[in-house]
């Protein structure tokens, strides 16, 4: 697997499922390394089996900046820097790649986002006639839809990849109108380990956090960026604290945003039933998840037209049994079925996810059997063990689309 985000340390969230997928490949009984760019913060940690191989691609540990979700300002643009380190982003991968090969070779590349990780294995298949696949997960589609150049690099992975892999149908579409073959195209959604989530205990993070015991909590999190729509959550929120003063309002996460979804907090009146708690280690996101009566997923599309392909966060609150709001956009309808495991409500409407919020806040019994039909979803579907069985499908044939390649 070649991938610009893998966590760098126990508990690290980035490129979380991908080190999932590769752990579950492992304990099927396969061989999985991983090629990541170095990050200051990587530190000695469990991989479960997966062999990881970092690379420096910058001068200075300050400069290592292309990976790991830091790439984009707030995801809504690219920071100045990441063109100039990419040409020694893909020297530094091939390279890597290409010394692993003359060691033990390869049977197939996995490339994770399109840029640079899919064209690095494009590039590493092609001179080392080995079989590539290429997943898809949001934010590189963004950038093609925004950057001419790298939409000319990316047509190398597309013309490359056996298979190319999208988390939802909407990023398939996208990936399509931006030249994907649609013959190469599929929907494979992320998986979840949903033992791990049905042991959360949220009493912890409930004293830590000073939030009284019979309060009621209505949870969100991930990255503070414009596409998570958390700002609409606070002023949703708003309207749930004028009517449930008692209520809490807890974000998890990191992101360029913090501070003016701080000051929104304040100039809505709601900042003491606010928390912004920060960073939550992986390890403990099935406490966190226990700790919220109500979680949101309040997606939107942002200013500049970047969106969730199928957040995580959804599927690990469905496998924790959590009543969901969520916002019907990207990737999220087509996990979330209306009044069944969830409710969904317009992207970017306030007063539609205020309302929902106060549903489900009001009704005990609602709450229960949505997170029972989330869990029971979860279950059927979205196990990482099964998802990675659907991949060993995708390697296995691989061998016949790169004869496909050859012949065209």
């Amino acid at each position: 697997m070649i991938t610009s985000s893998y966590p760098r340390y126990a508990g690290d969230g980035a490129g979380s499922f991908v080190a999932s997928l590769a752990q579950s490949l492992v304990a099927a009984g396969h061989q999985v390394a991983v090629v990541a760019p170095y990050d200051p913060f990587v530190a000695p940690w469990d991989t479960q089996g997966v062999e990881v191989y970092r690379f420096r691609y910058a001068p200075f540990d300050a400069l290592h900046v292309a990976g790991h979700g830091q790439a984009l300002l707030a995801d809504v643009r690219m920071k100045r820097v990441v063109p100039w380190l990419m040409p020694g982003f893909v020297i530094a991968a091939l390279w890597r790649v290409w010394r692993l090969h003359q060691q033990r070779p390869f049977a197939v590349f996995h490339g994770h986002w399109a840029v640079p990780g899919g064209v690095v294995a494009a590039l590493a298949a092609e001179g080392l006639k080995v079989p590539m696949l290429l997943s898809l997960h949001g934010s590189d589609v963004y950038v093609l839809e925004h950057n001419a150049l790298y939409r000319k690099v990316a047509q190398l992975a597309f013309r490359r990849a056996a298979r190319i892999v999208a988390c939802s149908e909407d990023l398939r579409r996208r990936a399509v109108a931006l030249g994907a073959e649609e013959r190469k195209t599929l929907v494979l959604p992320y998986g979840v380990d949903g033992p791990r989530y049905a042991l959360g205990k949220g009493e912890r993070l409930r004293r830590l956090w000073g939030i009284p015991g019979g309060a009621l909590v209505i949870g969100a999190l991930g990255r503070l960026v414009y596409k998570k729509g958390f700002d609409v959550l606070l002023t949703a929120f708003a309207r749930v604290a004028a009517q449930m003063p008692e209520a809490f309002c807890v974000i998890g996460g990191e992101g360029d945003l913090r501070q003016e979804l701080e000051r929104k907090a304040q100039q809505l009146g709601i900042a003491r039933r606010v928390l912004f708690p920060g960073r939550i280690p992986w390890g403990q996101t099935p406490d966190f998840y226990a700790l919220c009566d109500v979680f949101v997923v309040p997606s939107v599309v942002d200013r500049k037209g970047n969106v969730d392909g199928l957040p995580n966060v959804l599927l690990e609150a469905m496998a924790s049994a959590r009543a969901l709001v969520a916002s019907r956009v990207a990737g999220i309808p087509e996990v979330v079925e209306e009044g069944k495991n969830g409710l969904l409500v317009p992207p970017g409407d306030a007063q539609a996810l205020g309302e929902a919020l106060l549903r489900l806040l009001g009704d005990l019994s609602l709450r229960q059997r949505l997170g029972r039909e989330a869990r029971r979803t979860v279950a059927t579907r979205y196990t990482w063990e099964g998802i990675a069985q659907e991949y060993l499908q995708l390697y296995a044939q691989a061998d016949a689309c790169m004869a496909e390649y050859k012949d065209a």
